[in-house]
């Protein structure tokens, strides 16, 4: 079963700004759902979604294949690699977007360029090629965690 608690931000100050790169951005939506794979195109069809209500305008919008692919191979990362809840951020700029994904777990994810025969392991190498820019923000201690964020910039 998939568990999700949804916030949108609205009118709102924005939240406290976390490290990473989304300076000029206002958290649009949040989405936290349990670490199950069932959660992945639930989470794909919600940023979809949430990006074509909130962040595109007659002079920027994003790719929605790259926005499903990104989103499906982060929170799938997230799921099988991390720990806890896994949260989902959107946030919309000027001229791009940033999705934001937040699991419990530590381990850094690692690009790799596997062969063709292989059936799994793209994921962090289509975030590297496709992305505009992404990163990696750990929790500040005492916490633990790690957000992998992405932006896109529109067309």
């Amino acid at each position: 079963m998939v568990v999700s608690r949804q916030r949108l931000h609205a009118g709102f100050a924005a939240p406290a700004r976390r490290p990473g790169d989304h300076a000029g951005r206002r958290p649009m939506a949040q989405l936290v759902l349990d670490p199950h794979l069932a959660a992945v195109p639930a989470a794909r069809r919600w940023v979809v979604g949430v990006l074509s209500r909130c962040c595109t305008t007659e002079r920027f919008a994003v790719d929605e294949d790259v926005v499903e692919l990104l989103t499906s191979e982060v929170v799938a990362n997230a799921v099988r690699h991390g720990e806890g809840p896994v949260t989902i951020d959107v946030a919309c700029g000027a001229d791009d977007v940033r999705i934001a994904v937040t699991d419990a777990g530590t381990d850094t994810p690692v690009v790799r360029h596997v062969g063709p025969e292989a059936t799994g392991g793209r994921g962090m190498a289509l975030l590297d090629h496709l992305a505009t820019r992404w990163g990696l923000d750990r929790a500040q201690p005492p916490a633990t965690g790690k957000t992998v964020w992405f932006r896109l910039s529109g067309a």
